[in-house]
């Protein structure tokens, strides 16, 4: 009984460090992640908040359940976007909708622009939304400054 109770002492501690605090993990990450999501944030190019998602999957990852949902609402439509534009061969950077590739398809217009919509769709904004404050309020700290 006393190996198995070591046993399992030792699995804890190799895969989860023993933190039995999940708000305190999250609110780490948040941290870790804090400058690079600003300089994101301050970035004119459009196609620079793909290069947020790393940092937003790890935070859905590591995030407390009653804030979860929100993220999910955050990642699956930026990542939704970030691959229909992959598929049509357009770079985020460059596009523009009133001035698109003159090789894109209307059918691959029509994809990127309704991606683009649920990207910008109150849901994902109110959920963008709710992540922050509650980076604000439980972390003591903005995602990006």
């Amino acid at each position: 009984m006393r190996q198995l109770a070591l046993a399992s002492l030792v699995a804890c501690l190799a895969l989860t460090g023993c933190s039995g605090d999940p708000q305190e993990r999250y609110c780490d990450a948040v941290q870790e992640h804090q400058t690079a999501l600003s300089d994101i944030a301050a970035s004119e190019d459009a196609g620079a908040i793909f290069g947020a998602l790393d940092a937003y999957e790890d935070l859905q990852d590591k995030a407390p359940r009653d804030i979860a949902d929100d993220w999910a609402e955050v990642v699956d439509p930026l990542r939704e976007l970030e691959q229909v534009l992959t598929d049509h061969g357009v770079d985020p950077s460059s596009y523009a909708a009133d001035d698109p590739p003159a090789d894109l398809d209307d059918e691959g217009r029509r994809a990127i622009e309704a991606a683009a919509r649920a990207v910008g769709s109150e849901q994902t904004v109110t959920a963008m939304a709710a992540v922050e404050q509650h980076a604000l309020d439980v972390c003591g700290t903005p995602l990006s400054r």
